[in-house]
């Protein structure tokens, strides 16, 4: 839960700030450990959030590149977090950093601190940090992350510049049917009428679907709307959020891509902590909850229990069922070459390979269809439009030959 706090500080300086807590005792213990006075609390006022807030990746990439480059420099972490909270102007990430830094001069880890922050922050920073900290190499690691953020948002970009094409293709050819349908088409009725002869089918349905268009346009709309509200209450709940991400795995097409995505993921998110020097049932954990589809982030996380048992990574993962046989094999060769972490990484680089071919393969497929559907329906209906008027005409030449 979440409680807007007025505390004092080690400085003297009297400030308010939110401090995420199960309940009010855990929060005291919170700030007094952090060697925070409390004088007041509230609880935050909390309304309909499809999600919590979290820092913008490419915000946490600078920081882990600035905060590396100051530590390299030879500068102590608190007077690094000093300077780190007076350069950053996200308000969010600002007033985070503030409270880390207090953490930090009040004898916290710099992991630790940042793990109280919540899911402001992905799981895989604190690890890593966590990784840098026993390492003794807290550089080398922030480093190592800011070069993992890089390579997963470079990934985003591409697919998601990938799929603005067809949605712009759709959404034109659906906005341009709506406007015939509920705009251009009631115009014609009247002078249909005027012709005082049956219309030809395609022009009757096409009719018939304007008149339902105009009359249930504000109806489906409330049903969207309110649908769409209920989807996404209803995805909020892990187990639902789960069984969801499972049904997208059986897509056509789409379905391949996300699975070739999360494997990427999972494989990049765990040689990050291994190399890093995090144990592999702490490192595999971390790394299935940094996967964005949560049925590959389960069936990961299901094998935490079996590696304990005393299995290896790669059978593991195999008894999960989602992770595909080649990928398997590579982690096994990994371990049998002592080199898990440098295959993983290898893994990843496969897949991100085979990603970006798959998207430009779909992609050369999929916008020609969709240019010859839009022009087949479009042109369909301009057809249908125009098919009373050219019969008419043949009628009256037909007449005047007479």
């Amino acid at each position: 839960m979440e409680y807007i706090c007025k505390v004092g500080t080690p400085a003297g300086e009297i400030v308010e700030r939110s401090f995420d807590a199960p309940n009010e005792e855990a929060l005291k213990a919170d700030l007094l450990r952090q060697g925070l006075f409390l004088f007041s609390h509230r609880a935050a006022a909390r309304g309909f959030r499809i999600g919590a807030p979290r820092v913008k990746a490419e915000n946490l990439q600078l920081f882990g590149q600035e905060l590396a480059a100051l530590l390299k420099a030879g500068l102590p972490l608190t007077q690094s977090m000093d300077l780190m909270v007076e350069r950053q102007r996200d308000p969010v990430f600002k007033r985070s950093l503030a409270a880390v830094r207090d953490r930090i001069k009040s004898g916290a880890a710099l992991s630790e601190s940042f793990r109280l922050e919540g899911p402001l922050y992905p799981q895989m920073f604190s690890a890593s940090l966590i990784a840098g900290e026993r390492s003794g190499n807290l550089e080398g690691v922030l480093r190592r992350f800011v070069t993992y953020v890089k390579l997963n948002q470079a990934i985003k970009k591409k697919v998601i510049a990938a799929s603005v094409y067809p949605m712009v293709l759709f959404s034109g050819m659906f906005g341009l049917m709506y406007v015939m349908l509920t705009r251009v088409l009631p115009q014609f009725t009247a002078f249909y009428g005027s012709l005082g002869a049956q219309l030809p089918l395609p022009t009757r349905v096409l009719m018939g679907l304007s008149e339902q268009a105009r009359q249930w346009s504000l109806p489906l709309l409330g049903i969207l709307v309110v649908s769409g509200f209920a989807f996404a209450t209803w995805i909020q709940a892990a187990s639902n959020r789960e069984r969801f991400d499972g049904w997208t795995l059986r897509l056509p097409f789409f379905g391949v891509l996300l699975r070739t995505y999360s494997t990427s993921q999972l494989a990049r998110s765990l040689s990050t902590l291994l190399s890093g020097g995090l144990p592999l049932v702490q490192a595999l954990g971390v790394a299935a909850a940094s996967v964005g589809n949560r049925a590959i982030s389960a069936a990961a996380m299901a094998a935490v229990p079996q590696i304990q048992e005393g299995k290896s990574l790669s059978l593991a993962l195999d008894a999960t069922g989602h992770i595909e046989p080649l990928t398997v094999e590579m982690i096994r060769v990994g371990e049998n070459t002592g080199a898990l972490g440098e295959m993983l990484n290898q893994v990843a680089d496969f897949y991100d390979e085979d990603l970006d071919v798959k998207v430009q393969t779909i992609l050369a497929l999929v916008e020609p269809v969709l240019l010859v559907f839009m022009a087949v329906v479009i042109g369909s209906m301009v057809l249908a439009l125009y098919l009373p008027m050219f019969e008419a005409f043949s009628a009256l030449q037909s007449r005047g030959g007479a």
